[in-house]
């Protein structure tokens, strides 16, 4: 249930990696940092990582706003894309962190880095589609409330002069 590794290593982000998002598989390759990598290529790669999530949070954000506000046709639709990427960024960020602090860097773990991988993925889901709907309502919400309060009074004052 949730997030199955297929290595044989516990504990092990490297390797092919099935995790269940939404009820639809995604099976992700991961392997490890070269050990003789340099420890700014290491902190690069952090900072990578952490920008591909933010740029799959936006996407996720755009196509939910697609779907449920500008109906867009299903096959226009792709969130396997940007869920694919996030669950490869975030297992990478998992190898990476203690990997930069074995060499002798300082690396932390943000809090959405320390989820399992299939919670993070959901709650980035979650938080897209939150996002959208709470730009739309205050969007759209105050002004077409304006117009309608503004025409309700006219046609209240309408009444009361006639």
């Amino acid at each position: 249930m949730g997030e199955k590794k297929e290595t044989s290593l516990p504990g092990n982000y490297a390797g092919t990696v099935k995790v269940t998002v939404r009820d639809r598989d995604y099976y992700v390759h991961s392997s490890a940092p070269m050990p003789m990598m340099p420890l700014d290529d290491l902190l690069k790669a952090l900072e990578t990582n952490r920008a591909i999530l933010k740029t799959c949070q936006e996407k996720l954000r755009e196509n939910f706003i697609k779907e449920a506000f500008e109906y867009a046709a299903p096959w226009l639709l792709n969130y396997d894309s940007p869920t694919q990427d996030a669950i490869q960024a975030h297992l990478n960020i998992n190898m990476l962190i203690p990997l930069i602090n074995l060499k002798g860097g300082e690396a932390h773990f943000e809090k959405p880095e320390t989820l399992n991988v299939q919670t993070r993925v959901e709650l980035m889901r979650n938080i897209a589609e939150k996002s959208a709907f709470m730009d739309q309502l205050s969007t759209h919400n105050s002004f077409h409330t304006g117009v309608a309060m503004s025409f309700i009074l006219i046609v209240l004052l309408a009444l009361v002069l006639l």
